[in-house]
Order: C-alpha cells, then structure tokens, then sequence
C-alpha cells in the first residue's frame, strides 16, 4: 500500500518543522583547524600584497594599510577581539595561491580575482567579494591616444599570474598587432617599468591604477586613464580549501560590514545601537542572538569589528572614496543604491 500524504498535511507539517528550527537553539561550533591555530596562537595570518595606497601597501608609519587590510583587521577583531593581531605575510601575483594552498597564512585579502578555473583547481576557496573591479589600462599622455582604438602602437606592462594576462591576450588578438605585451613577476618592477617609459601602457584592476595615477606618477596630468574596462574582476577573499567552519567566519565578516552599513550602523553609533529595538540589528550586535555561538565566536563578534574598523562603506569611504583615492561607489554601493553589495538576512 501506498502512503499518499495530503496537501493540507503537508502544510501543517511543514509549518510545523518550520517552528521547530526556529526556536532551535544555535548549537555551539567545533572549531575547525585553522580557528582553533588562531585562538591558540592569538593571531590570524594575512596574506597580502602591495596594490598600492588605498588598497594595500606599508604606510609611513611602517605598518600595512588599506582597503584589504582592513578586512584583516575586522577578521582580527571578529575572532581575536584586537584589530591588531593579525600578521601580514607578503606575497607576489605568482605564489599567492600556492602559499595560501600550502598553509602559510589564514586568507588572502588582496586584489585577488574569481574565477571557476582558480576556484575549482587550485585547492582554494573564494570566501566572498569585496570589490567589484575591472581591467583598465592607464597611458603616458604623449602617447597621443585617450582610448585603446586611438591607440596605432605601443607596449602594454602587464603583471604576471594574473587574470589581466589572459584578458590581454585575448584582446591584443583582435588588434592586429598594434599592442605589444611584456610582463613582470612582482608590483615593484611592473610599476617601475611603466614609470621609467619602457612601456607606453600599464593595464591592471582600476583601483591599483587610479592609485598610481595619484600616489606615484611625478605629475598626474602627464597620464591618462582609458575609458575602457575590458573584464569583470570580482576581487574576493580566499581561504585554504577544506575548512568549512573557517569559511563561513571570513565570508561573513565581510558580509556583516555590508549588513551594517544596510542598518545604518556605523562606528560612531555602534554602541548605542546595541539597544536598539530592531530584532535584526540586535541580533547581528550580539545583543540578544547565539549567532556567533554557532560560528565559534563570541555573539559580540560583529559588534567588535563594527566598533574598529566601522561598515563596508566607512572602509570603502576611507581608502577608496572621498577619504582616500576617489573612486566612485558605483558597482561597489549597496544594492538599494544601485550597487551590487547585499547582505543575506541576520537571522
């Protein structure tokens, strides 16, 4: 015989396991290796790289600094309770995935872009985009040319281990040998090299190029930044594949900032917002929520790097906006101003 079940008890039946989860306690997380080595440690390890001011670089002071920084500091905050317990370990275009699969160091929180090859046969994991970018390509003005269809010769510097090589390659295939590329292993040399005049061009991700046009050339007006954006770079942060708990802790670190800035809570208000009403706003500041028990944390985790380092856009704002390089919002504002940046439900 067969058991038929009816629509209307279907319902119910789902109405009823629906109640049950929701009033299911958050069960506390067994820590996964990489979060049981930090809270033994009292450290998470970084991997960086030197995009340049405003994204990534060592500042005056000595200390690493900059947009992606900042996301270390928040993961600090998040898990150690201090902005500052995180270890900075540099690395280039070239070995930044083999390090990272290699374990040495936590997540990389660079201008590191996602794609189905690296996140599929690398053995890493792209935990969750933090800049919406895209290929550009800034040119020395004497070239004469104010756009790539302007452009009748010249030489492109391009980095290498990149996903602007592939990009390049594709596009110099269909420009009848008018652009010729040459590539460098390390930031250093690429940007060198463009300075010194061995290439008419250097092409990368926008942001590093709006922050050479303004940090490094000698006089911005002898440059130009090309209207043309060429690739989509989603830049996101990744982790050593395998650690599932490790994985949700760096995706929504990230995602929590952008829930934030969506709230209105901001580094100045944070404190007071820990007793507002909202149901959503006190659960994801801890106030009355077990969602951090659930990730290994303690429930104040969001609170904590809300307090330090303030939302997506207060980051956002202070090294690539008006406090910093400039850069528009644009892709990078919140879903409900026309961006792509939206935060699942602090539920």
């Amino acid at each position: 015989m067969i058991r038929r079940l009816h629509c209307q008890n279907s319902v119910v039946f789902a109405l009823v396991i629906g109640l049950c989860l929701a009033v299911l306690p958050h069960r506390p997380s067994d820590a996964g290796p990489v979060l049981e080595r930090i809270q033994v440690d009292g450290v998470v390890r970084c991997g960086v790289t030197a995009s340049g001011v405003g994204l990534s670089e060592v500042g005056v002071s000595g200390k690493w600094e900059g947009f992606f920084v900042d996301f270390c500091r928040a993961l600090a905050s998040a898990v150690l309770d201090d902005p500052e317990a995180f270890e900075p370990v540099e690395v280039d275009d070239i070995v930044r995935f083999q390090a990272l699969a290699n374990g040495a160091f936590d997540v990389l929180m660079a201008n590191t872009t996602w794609t189905i090859g690296r996140d599929t046969a690398l053995g890493i994991t792209f935990a969750d985009v933090l800049l919406y970018d895209g290929q550009g390509f800034l040119a020395h003005r004497s070239l004469g040319a104010t756009s790539l269809a302007e452009v009748k010769s010249g030489t492109v510097c391009v980095p290498g281990g990149t996903t602007t090589v592939k990009n390049l390659s594709e596009l110099t295939a269909g420009l009848n040998g008018r652009i010729r590329a040459i590539e460098f292993n390390s930031s250093e040399a690429l940007y060198d090299a463009f300075f010194s005049r061995r290439c008419d061009i250097i092409t990368y991700d926008l942001s590093p190029l709006a922050s050479l046009k303004q940090t490094r050339a000698n006089d911005s007006d002898n440059f130009v930044l090309f209207p043309d954006i060429v690739s989509k770079e989603p830049l996101s942060s990744v982790i050593q594949r395998g650690d599932d708990e490790w994985f949700h802790i760096v995706r929504w670190v990230s995602r929590a900032l952008v829930a934030a800035e969506e709230l209105g809570i901001t580094s100045a208000n944070v404190e007071q917002m820990r007793e507002n009403g909202t149901p959503e706003i006190r659960r994801l500041l801890g106030s009355d929520s077990q969602i951090g028990l659930g990730m290994g944390l303690s429930n104040d985790w969001a609170y904590r790097m809300i307090r330090d380092l303030g939302n997506y856009g207060e980051i956002y704002e202070r090294h690539l906006g008006e406090g910093g390089l400039g850069i528009p919002r644009g892709l990078n504002g919140l879903w409900r101003d026309g961006g792509l940046h939206y935060a699942p439900p602090i539920r």
